[in-house]
């Protein structure tokens, strides 16, 4: 019998895996797929490598607005596929059987099932084998939502799961869906040659940021020629010649490829979670604020447990759950709000509430990129940094960043946020200029001049 049984390979399974076996644990980890998960195969690590290519031909396209002037702005990206399957390999390498043999891990390639809360079925390529576990820990992950679309089961499309196996940059591609993953591959593919065409079924992408977030990104959009239809849905999907023709509305239109991107469900069908006397519906698996089941030695972590299906909100859940199968004390999942990046360009970085969602209570203070030296100098003037804090003290509630290296620049206000640390401090701390995350301090100094200030103005006579 092993002391644990993890079932998935990703972000909070190897978390939880790895700790558990260097603490001296006999520990199994189950994946019927491959190993590292959905973010080092089909998420982060792909996108992210894409991103940078995309961000390379951007830069040769747009040389002359910097003044540079080349002989040429041609380019052929269809190596950029290359590479950065080359990229996934190499991350995925760190994280294979191999690898976890090395910490001590027992790893099992198949799918497993419950066939009742202390014992599981696990089904390999040649045969069956049953195991039992003092404690499970339930990280299957997320996959792709696939809309009912009249003719879509009948035509080939992609999804985050299949878009990197292209050995080509597509001539066109259609993509279905505003949210992050849609938005960030969009992007990247209109730098890297291909006509883009992004449907959305609100009125806005990004539909979960703040307005003026989702305005900055589709006037980028805009400008560099991906066409966007918002508050249309798809109804139908068929086979013209060699391309794929969709019906939006009154309105038809064709491209080489079509991409699904409408969100993610989280893999509990399969498990079968009734045996293990789990508590679940298909939003995820329900747990308490220790990320303990119903059934107590079973635990459940990352996209299994529902939405927001975040890598760092996965690594998040398994440190905890690692920590709570270690040591006698328990401990509580995190409950300060959990940031979120898009890496598009610029990227949106927010956490917390918006300015949209303040009352009275709150103060907001924003600086504006056209007032921030290092934004002026980059020639990227089009974002801004936006603070959402209780009013007196000034204690930080939200933030929404949209900037070149936003993610990196939230980081500073999420430890305030933990610590506790007003925003009025912040303008004490010294930032080097002229860097981004000065804006930041000229967001603090707002405290003083917009809050503070107008209470000690006197009339003149």
């Amino acid at each position: 019998m092993h002391d644990i049984i993890v079932i998935g390979a990703g972000a909070g399974g190897l978390v939880v895996a790895i700790g558990a076996a260097k603490a001296g644990k006999k520990v199994l980890l189950v994946e019927k797929g491959h190993y590292g998960g959905d973010c080092t195969n089909f998420g982060c690590i792909p996108s992210k490598s894409l991103i940078a290519s995309a961000e390379v031909a951007h830069h040769i396209k747009t040389a002359r607005d910097f003044g540079v002037e080349l002989t040429s702005s041609e380019f052929n990206a269809d190596k950029s596929l290359e590479r950065v399957r080359k990229i996934v390999n190499g991350v995925r390498s760190g994280e294979d059987q191999d690898a976890l043999k090395k910490h001590g891990v027992e790893t099992l390639s198949g799918h497993a099932q419950f066939i009742n809360p202390k014992t599981i079925e696990v089904t390999l390529s040649d045969r069956k084998e049953t195991l039992s576990a003092k404690k499970f820990v339930i990280a299957a992950g997320s996959s792709p939502i696939i809309p009912p679309v009249e003719g879509l089961d009948q035509i080939s499309y992609l999804t985050n799961e299949t878009i990197f196996d292209l050995q080509q940059i597509p001539k066109s591609i259609l993509f279905i869906g505003a949210g992050p993953i849609s938005c960030e591959l969009a992007q990247a593919f209109c730098r890297l040659g291909s006509e883009v065409t992004l449907i959305a079924s609100r009125a806005h992408l990004m539909p979960h940021e703040f307005i003026k977030a989702q305005e900055v990104i589709e006037k980028q959009f805009q400008k560099e020629g991906i066409t966007v239809y918002t508050e249309k849905r798809l109804t139908k999907v068929e086979k013209e010649g060699d391309r794929i023709c969709v019906t939006i509305g009154d309105k038809k239109l064709t491209a080489e490829h079509l991409f699904i991107g409408t969100g993610r469900k989280p893999n509990v069908e399969l498990l079968n979670l009734d045996a293990a006397k789990v508590k679940w519906s298909p939003d995820g698996i329900e747990v308490d604020a220790y990320g303990r089941t119903i059934t107590k030695h079973i635990w459940a972590i990352g996209d299994i447990t529902g939405a927001p299906f975040f890598t760092h909100n996965a690594e998040h859940q398994g440190r905890t759950c690692l920590s709570n199968l270690l040591l006698p004390f328990k401990t509580k999942k995190s409950c300060l709000p959990i940031p979120r990046v898009t890496f598009t360009d610029p990227e949106v970085a927010s956490v917390g509430i918006n300015p949209a969602e303040a009352t009275k209570k709150h103060a907001v203070y924003t600086i504006p990129f056209d007032e921030l030296d290092r934004a002026i100098t980059a020639g990227r003037t089009e974002g801004f940094i936006t603070i959402v804090t209780k009013k007196w003290s000034s204690k930080i509630v939200g933030a929404t960043i949209v900037s070149p290296r936003a993610g990196e620049m939230l980081s500073e206000l999420l430890v305030a946020m933990f610590q506790n640390i007003p925003l009025k401090h912040l303008a004490k701390v010294i930032h080097p200029y002229p860097t981004w995350s000065l804006g930041i301090r000229k967001a603090a100094d707002k405290y003083l001049i917009q809050t503070i200030l107008p209470l000690f103005k006197t009339r003149i006579v």
